[in-house]
């Protein structure tokens, strides 16, 4: 529309200026033919002029042939005047010029009849002459004097015809007295020509003479003021057109600068266009493509030969079916715009995630073409099914999460189901993690999972919801089903599991929670089948159990703890206590194990055996066994100057302390700031605990036996460790456990394990301590067995640093 209005400006612009041109040429040919008109009529000013001057000569020879010439250039102007009279013109100058030839007639009367009587003039001014000739050589003196006088009056007269005649007369009227024929004569000639020049004056004075002046004026007002007028209204209409061609032409540079800047503007746009991260397609009325810019191509994997001219449904895929595009068709149809996903597929048979918006393009409110502007959000899609597997999947294993287990149970849980949710924690995983870096831990865990996965039922899920944690959701009939898999669970787990570069030995602990039996509530099925673990861990470790309705006391009774272990240390609410290792033999305190006590303003005391796990399991053992050992250090400094006996203190280590990185390093810093050293110190630890990591383990205490650290098993015989596996150790003491020791020397059985351990104790090199010694007849059997070191009751119980010395010193 604006190109065919732009079109229409030009053609008015032309053609103004093309009236302008004509205009111009039309004021100049008028300015021309004025110019011809006013020299004509002044021509005639100037002829006429000739003719009044023609009147006014009395002289005996005048041109006659030139007056003629005049007038014929008189009567030539006047036909040309006439013969070219206009229609334009105004009616007044037909009259006018017809006025002026009359009066031009009536001049040229007036001419011929001055011609006449100048020529009689003429012929009687000779005679005078010839009679003045006669007169003067016949007549007296007075009479050729009057003559003379007469002659010369008569003269001036011919020059000057507004002298006045009466001295002629006067002088005339004594002559007529004279009887002379020749004085007669004389005197009649004159009064004849004094009156031709009389008439010659009235001649002049002629009212259709003057009048011949004042119509040529008359007639060059006319024509002037004619050709004044028409020039001044040509003049008028060519500004008025200039003008408008100026605003006409003001309105194409601006119209000009639009178009130039629309088409800046195309341009760029079209630019955008081939190069937009958008696709574009452009389809005619009937949907039949007939544009598309490069992304098309390069999404699509088509080329624009193989679109142009196709219904762009070519691109469609088995994920948009008919009703889709005949819903999509109908909408664009009715004229509305069409915004939503599009699955299209490329020509490779890859999908094509599209965000596409349809626009009906309008002209004169008729449907003539369709947009579809379409960004490709392919990825976005496949990172977006990515994030929701990632939401519910772990991504170490690709086993279900712990979003996707509560998922599952929301959308699946009936009251027809019976569903066990088999919480399983593995026992010290966090040890080995810790110590053995994470890429160990991780590969651990896929072992484990290729191993539950191997053992679950065909129907079962099978879920990672934590680090350690696995989950499995297995229906059932009977609890036997359920007891068999978490026996067969366990089975396999009582095999070392050999990684890249490790042989480890990991346990489990089951807890077991049962829809709709236990509870209807997920959340609350989750959280026993959680309590129900941690009783398996409370009990033992490596075994199963089912939720029962007083395990939720004990876990609220954990979880407290948990809360308040939290900030126990910050809050100084740990304290050591000791107790002393009894020479048998020389009856005298050689060394102290040192013993942590905690006590909560809310929990009160809470014993070891309660918290020491849960702290483990937490990971804040590392912080409070590093208190223990520098409490246990800067006292035994103490300690040490009350006695000459006291050689060693013993410092209980949780195998989680042992496999941190950074426990050694953290140890012998405390020795350089306490100033003790590593002989003085025995590291205390439990069987049990150092047999499930065989090789991390003696990794870790040969380095603390070469750094000088006595190292010491405790509670030796309860862990069922191998001999074999003993003798790798670097241990400088055995401690035999309190059950062996209980009820000697009467039970046979623990007499016997105990002279084993000694004897066992003396061939290996090993220092041994006999724990729990509450009576004498122990202390008598343990001495007479052997035993070197003793501690129990008997001696002492756990003391604290002030009453302990206050013990030392009364020993010395």
């Amino acid at each position: 529309m604006k190109k065919i209005s732009i079109n229409y400006i030009l053609i008015t612009f032309i053609l103004l200026l093309a009236i302008v041109f004509t205009y111009l040429v039309k004021t100049n040919s008028l300015i021309d033919e004025f110019a011809i008109y006013h020299n004509k009529i002044h021509k005639l000013k100037l002829l006429d002029k000739e003719f009044d001057n023609f009147l006014l000569k009395k002289n005996l020879f005048i041109n006659f042939d030139n007056i003629n010439k005049k007038v014929s250039d008189f009567e030539r102007t006047i036909e040309f005047l006439s013969k070219d009279n206009k229609a334009s013109f105004p009616v007044e100058y037909a009259n006018e010029l017809k006025e002026i030839d009359k009066l031009f007639k009536e001049k040229v009367e007036a001419i011929e009849y001055f011609k006449s009587q100048s020529s009689q003039l003429l012929y009687s001014m000779h005679y005078l002459f010839d009679l003045n000739q006669i007169i003067a050589k016949r007549l007296d003196k007075k009479s050729k004097e009057l003559v003379n006088s007469i002659m010369l009056e008569f003269m001036k007269f011919y020059i000057n015809p507004t002298i006045s005649t009466k001295y002629i007369e006067d002088n005339i009227k004594l002559l007529q007295k004279s009887k002379n024929e020749y004085i007669r004569l004389f005197l009649q000639h004159t009064d004849v020509d004094i009156q031709r020049l009389k008439e010659f004056k009235k001649l002049k004075d002629k009212k259709s003479v003057q009048n011949l002046t004042k119509e040529i004026e008359k007639l060059d007002n006319i024509v002037s003021n004619y050709f004044k007028d028409t020039i001044y209204l040509d003049k008028i209409i060519v500004s008025v057109i200039f003008v408008i061609a100026v605003i006409v032409l003001l309105i194409l540079i601006k119209l000009n600068k639009t178009a130039s800047r629309l088409k800046d503007e195309l341009q760029e746009f079209k630019t955008a266009i081939e190069n937009s991260y958008n696709s574009i397609i452009l389809t005619d009325k009937d949907n039949k493509i007939i544009y598309i810019n490069e992304t098309v191509e390069v999404d699509t994997l088509y080329t624009k030969d193989e679109l142009i001219g196709q219904d762009p449904s070519i691109l469609k895929s088995k994920f948009n079916n008919i009703e889709f595009y005949k819903e999509l068709n109908a909408h664009i149809k009715s004229g509305k715009r069409w915004f939503g996903e599009i699955i299209s597929q490329r020509k490779d048979g890859q999908l094509l995630y599209e965000k596409t918006s349809i626009i009906p393009i309008f002209r004169e409110k008729t449907i003539v073409n369709y947009l579809y502007i379409k960004l490709n959000i392919t990825d976005y899609v496949k990172q977006k099914q990515k994030i929701e597997y990632m939401a519910y999947h772990d991504s170490l294993t690709h086993l279900p999460n712990r979003a996707y287990i509560e998922k599952y149970l929301q959308e699946n849980l009936m009251p027809s189901l019976k569903l066990a949710i088999i919480f399983i924690d593995l026992d010290r995983f966090k040890t080995i993690n810790d110590t053995l870096g994470h890429r160990v831990g991780d590969e651990l865990l896929i072992k484990i999972t290729t191993i539950l996965q191997n053992v679950i039922y065909k129907d079962d899920i099978l879920a990672r919801v934590g680090g350690d944690e696995f989950i499995i959701l297995s229906q059932f009939e009977d609890r036997s089903s359920i007891e068999d898999l978490c026996k067969n669970i366990l089975e396999k787990f009582t095999k070392p599991i050999v990684t890249q570069h490790h042989t480890l030995n990991i346990t489990a602990s089951i807890g077991i929670s049962l829809y709709p039996d236990d509870e209807l509530d997920i959340q609350k099925l989750l959280k026993y089948a959680d309590i129900a673990m941690y009783d398996a861990k409370d009990s033992g470790k490596n075994r199963f159990k089912f939720y029962k309705q007083n395990l939720s006391v004990l876990a609220h009774n954990r979880l407290e703890i948990e809360q308040a272990l939290g900030n126990a240390l910050e809050n100084g609410e740990f304290s050591l206590v000791y107790q002393p290792k009894y020479d048998l033999v020389f009856k005298k305190t050689v060394g102290l194990e040192a013993l942590i006590r905690w006590n909560n303003k809310v929990l009160g005391f809470v014993s070891p055996d309660k918290f020491i796990p849960i702290s483990e399991d937490m990971g804040v053992i590392i912080d409070i066994g590093l208190f223990v050992f520098k409490k246990a250090c800067e006292d035994f400094v103490e300690f040490k100057k009350h006695t000459p006996y006291l050689k060693t203190i013993s410092i209980n280590v949780s195998t989680v302390q042992l496999y941190e990185n950074s426990f050694i390093d953290n140890i012998l810093a405390i020795l350089k700031e306490v100033k003790i050293e590593p002989n003085e110190i025995k590291i205390e630890i439990t069987e049990t605990h150092i047999m499930k990591n065989l090789e991390q383990s003696l990794e870790v205490l040969e380095k603390l036996k070469r750094i000088g650290f006595d190292i010491s098993i405790d509670d030796f015989g309860t862990g069922h460790s191998s001999l074999s596996y003993l003798k790798l150790f670097p241990i400088d003491e055995l401690k035999i456990d309190k059950a062996f020791i209980d009820d000697i020397p009467d039970d046979k059985g623990g007499v016997a394990i105990t002279n084993t351990i000694i004897t066992l104790s003396k061939n290996m090199d090993y220092v041994n301590v006999a724990e729990g010694i509450e009576t004498k007849e122990q202390e008598e059997f343990l001495e007479e067995a052997g035993c070197e070191i003793g501690q129990g009751y008997y001696f002492s119980k756990p003391q604290t640093k002030e009453s302990l010395i206050e013990f030392l010193k009364e020993e010395v």
